[in-house]
């Protein structure tokens, strides 16, 4: 038993082998003061573990997390997690760049008699680290490639111009030395185009032993998004996996077969077997075939009794659109249970006692790194709210058991943790750079969780329970007084929670007609679904089922909450005792960010409707898609949620709730790797939904009001901003406004919404009552000066509407753009920027959106050159450099596919500066091709400076 068992948490004291050990910090002297803590932690020994990490925390962040390393690595058992588990509580007590502070040394009750006090000498500082032989690693010698300039549109943190002049310089050539060296290293690997996740799946294949185990898929689902992007990614920082389909749920057919060549079953799954995701899906065919038709088919599980299964039949009616009618009723297979099933024979890989993932993790989150992340989610800067989704995902790790302590796959995935989070904090100034890391970061944590197995059915509906009473707490006296019941069941997507539910709802009423009370704001699939179920018997059937959404995903009006309840209310208010309960089935898959001070939505509907749920009157089905905001925007995940509730002990919802059991049980889901990862992300996430939310919508009020202004009433041009949703519609009615989406490289095209960076959606049939082919704005978290170059040209000229002036009568033909409307709004921007300080302020960036939108949609090219090369001798301060590299990359390349450069200084000056721009192995691509062209440029000043880095480039 430990020597310090008898002391009380209120009393804790230093383990008396502490002195030694910051004295002289080691292996040694850490593992005596592991064998004083022993390894029962009671009270005694958890008070001295959080005195522990809180005086760790005092130092500077790399003396606290070497020191940090050395004590966990000692630590076994309860006590090794306890230590994990408070060191995660506890911030750096200073910033990082400041010295420590002196604080009041701890005192420690020597049982001798001595009072004793042990002093907390500084260790002497660490000597400056020095760069590897070779450089950085990779990843953050890209990222630092792609930093941004400063934090004011006309200031830049390094001039790349400047830059280049002085390592041209003879007298700074060592510095020229070392960057070169490493800048060999990165074209190396970002030459090649290869992405982080292919490079992370071939790196674990040949370094961690997980071919032939029950971590192999866990490997090669590494990149796998239920909703990639369907831009050509450059490489490095960008998830890819060849399995991904371009929207899971509705497209996976296109790549199933893929998995049932590896899961070896061609025997179980006939030609026109069709794989959904639980055995229950026959059931919920019924609410939209004709008996006929149900009667020929049969559906049977994969694998046992439960998740996937094969449905066999449909080859009889092969009138029938299988695909949609399936979709629609959410019966699309987990991808990631495919994933795991592939693997279901195989052995466990053994443990290996060379690595330490606990004190990985514990050296991690003490790192100057995550403390500088912390310093960042705690600031006002553009990507902090995204920084503290990091750093709450990251310190969950701490969680339960914590991660499996002698895994190798799971230290491996620490160790990338790492790395991106070394890009994260780099490039706090560059919101893309930063958010393509966290996404990638999501990977990593999915191996931790699925690895360790954090979590399981009863957690996810103690987690859904906390979340609920959290965003509703009117309810919780209800609830927890056993007069409301509440169940939540882990779906495959939305649309299966949706789907689910009103089978629930309507499968033991003798009618099958339901009502909508926000049909105006529904998602549009709801109507497709709703429009195939089966007349009920009675002539005028009672309407007791209400689908209902809290949010709209193409917003076009308002939601209101109260006018849910009230409509509710007047319709219960037909109810008698031992009737069926009347349904209420909200989607709430959007949830709004309250103001400060103010109510979620969800709280004042249920507030409003908790009398009638306790009264027996009412049952409330929320559903809700995981794959949106609480993905917290990366897409990784691809689940839904159905939560019911209902009156305790009421008989007339006991078959409710069992169907909705047994729907969760026939799923499986909470059984498989990919629920790790959901409940990680509600555990310790749920609170930055929102704040992402509110994030996102203000670049969403910002595109609205400032980059694409409309006419309000106006459906055919899109709709106005609607509060608190970062999405926004938009039309062009002369020309297929998807088809111009399309051309704008710098976004990313997405078959859903909520993205960490900005997307888009195409092919929206209808908002607002009006038809047309839509497409949806999904803001991100980029700056606004990111916004401003994405949407502003765009807009203006869509709505022909020249800056600082009304719109024009004569539309501008998008159809066939001309030179000619970009030159009359740029010379309208010249008198706008005296008159309007927002114009003033991102000027340069609205250049950069003219001729970025030109270059996209000008046919003839040579007219848009001028333009340029203006903005690289005179616009490129405060731009954003992923909009400055492509429009480097564009001029150079018109340069390079011309019969003859030209010589003046000022085209010169502006290719020179556009070639600084480009990282080394884009330019390389382009300097072959431009090297020959530049013999007859002259000798100027400028002409000699190009063709220096043009040669160099090119060797």
């Amino acid at each position: 038993m430990s020597s310090m068992s008898s002391e009380s948490s209120t009393e804790a004291a230093l383990p008396k082998a502490w002195q030694a050990f910051v004295t002289k910090p080691g292996e040694d002297t850490a593992k005596a003061v592991a064998k004083e803590l022993g390894e029962d932690a009671n009270p005694g020994v958890l008070g001295s573990i959080r005195l522990m990490a809180k005086t760790l925390a005092q130092r500077s962040a790399n003396e606290r997390s070497a020191m940090s390393r050395l004590i966990a690595a000692q630590l076994m058992g309860d006590v090794a997690r306890a230590f994990m588990k408070a060191t995660a509580a506890v911030r750096l007590a200073h910033l990082v760049q400041e010295a420590p502070k002196e604080q009041p040394v701890p005192r420690h009750d020597d049982p001798h008699g001595d009072d004793l006090v042990y002093t907390l000498d500084l260790l002497p500082p660490d000597k400056p680290r020095k760069l590897p032989e070779k450089g950085r690693d990779w990843q953050t010698l890209d990222a630092l490639d792609l930093a941004p300039g400063g934090k004011a549109p006309d200031k830049v943190t390094v001039d790349l111009v400047k830059l280049a002049q002085r390592v041209d310089d003879a007298r700074d050539a060592t510095s020229m030395s070392h960057l070169r060296d490493a800048l060999k290293l990165l074209d190396s690997i970002a030459g090649g185009g290869s992405a982080y996740s292919t490079q992370r799946r071939t790196e674990i294949g040949k370094t961690v032993k997980v071919k032939g185990t029950t971590q192999e898929h866990l490997v090669d689902q590494i990149g796998f998004r239920a909703a990639p992007s369907q831009r050509a990614e450059l490489g490095n920082l960008s998830a890819q996996n060849s399995r991904a389909a371009l929207y899971w749920r509705t497209n996976f057919r296109d790549k199933v077969n893929l998995f049932v060549d590896k899961l070896q079953m061609s025997g179980k799954i006939g030609k026109d077997d069709i794989l959904v995701n639980s055995p229950r899906v026959l059931r919920r065919l019924e609410m939209v075939l004709p008996p006929k038709v149900c009667a020929d088919l049969s559906i049977k599980p994969l694998i046992g009794s439960s998740g996937i299964s094969v449905l066999s039949g449909t080859g009889k009616h092969s009138g029938h659109l299988w695909s949609q009618v399936l979709y629609e009723l959410g019966a699309t297979p987990s991808a990631y249970q495919l994933y795991e099933l592939v693997d279901r024979d195989k052995p466990a890989p053994k443990p290996d006692f060379t690595v330490d993932t606990q004190a990985d993790l514990v050296q991690l989150i003490t790192s100057s790194l995550f403390s500088r992340l912390q310093e960042i989610a705690r600031g006002k800067g553009v990507i902090a709210p995204v920084c503290a989704m990091v750093e709450h995902l990251v310190l969950g790790l701490t969680d339960k058991l914590g991660p499996d302590r002698y895994d190798a796959l799971t230290a491996n995935a620490i160790g990338s943790l790492n790395r991106l989070l070394d890009i994260v904090v780099e490039n706090v100034d560059n919101p893309t750079v930063a958010m393509r890391a966290v996404d990638l970061m999501m990977d990593e944590i999915a191996v931790v969780v699925a690895v360790g197995k954090y979590y399981n059915w009863t957690d996810y509906r103690k987690t859904m329970r906390e979340i609920l009473l959290e965003r509703a707490p009117s309810i919780a006296t209800l609830v927890e007084g056993d007069k409301i019941q509440v169940d939540s069941c882990l779906t495959t997507s939305g649309m299966d929670a949706l789907a689910t539910a009103l089978y629930i709802a309507l499968s033991w009423r003798d009618q099958e007609e339901v009502a909508r009370s926000t049909e105006a704001i529904d998602y549009y699939e709801i109507t497709f679904l709703l429009g195939k179920l089966k007349k009920g018997e009675k002539a005028t059937p009672h309407k007791d089922v209400l689908v209902a959404a809290l949010n709209p995903s193409t917003p076009a009006f308002a939601p209101s909450p109260e006018k849910l309840v009230t409509d509710v209310l007047q319709r219960v208010k037909t109810h008698k005792k031992g009737e069926s309960p009347f349904a209420l089935i909200i989607d709430t898959t959007i949830e709004v960010a309250p103001k400060p001070g103010g109510k979620t939505q969800i709280e004042i509907v249920l507030d409003g409707l908790k009398d009638a749920v306790a009264a027996g009157a009412l049952e409330v089905f929320l559903c809700k898609s995981f794959q949106k905001y609480a993905s917290l925007g990366t897409g990784k995940v691809a689940a839904g949620n159905l939560t019911m509730l209902s009156a305790k002990d009421n008989l007339e919802s006991a078959y409710a709730r069992a169907e909705a059991l047994l729907q969760d049980l026939d799923l499986g889901l909470a059984g498989h790797d990919e629920s790790q990862l959901v409940v990680h992300m509600l555990r310790h996430g749920h609170r930055d939904e929102l704040a992402l939310m509110r994030s996102a919508a203000r670049n969403a009020k910002f595109v609205d009001e400032f980059c694409w202004p409309i006419e309000r009433s106006d459906f055919s041009q899109g709709t106005s901003y609607v509060d608190g949703i970062p999405l926004l519609m938009r039309r062009t009615p002369a020309v297929d406004t998807d088809e111009l989406f399309k051309k704008l490289v710098l976004i990313d095209q997405r078959l859903s919404f909520s993205f960490l960076r900005t997307s888009y959606s195409g092919q929206i049939p209808s908002v607002g009552g009006v038809e047309g082919k839509y497409v949806r704005i999904n803001t991100g978290h980029e700056s606004k000066a990111t916004m401003v170059e994405c949407f502003y040209a765009f807009g203006h000229l869509a709505t022909s509407t020249p800056p600082g002036l009304e719109p024009s009568e004569t539309p501008v033909n998008l159809r066939a753009l001309t030179i000619a409307p970009v030159q009359m709004h740029l010379k309208a921007l010249d008198a706008a920027k005296d008159t309007d300080a927002l114009t003033a302020r991102y000027l340069n960036n609205i250049l950069a959106s003219y001729c970025a939108f030109a270059l996209q949609n000008v046919a003839d090219r040579a007219t848009v050159t001028p333009l340029l090369v203006d903005f690289f001798v005179n616009s490129t301060s405060g731009v954003t450099i992923e909009t400055q590299r492509y429009l480097a990359g564009e001029l150079l390349t018109f340069a390079k596919d011309q019969m003859e450069v030209p010589s003046d200084s000022t085209t010169l000056t502006a290719l020179y500066n556009a070639a600084v721009i480009l990282p080394a192995w884009r330019l390389k691509s382009i300097a072959k091709g431009l090297a020959p062209k530049l013999g007859r440029i002259g000798e100027s000043k400028e002409a000699t400076q190009l063709r220096g880095l043009i040669d160099r480039a090119a060797k």
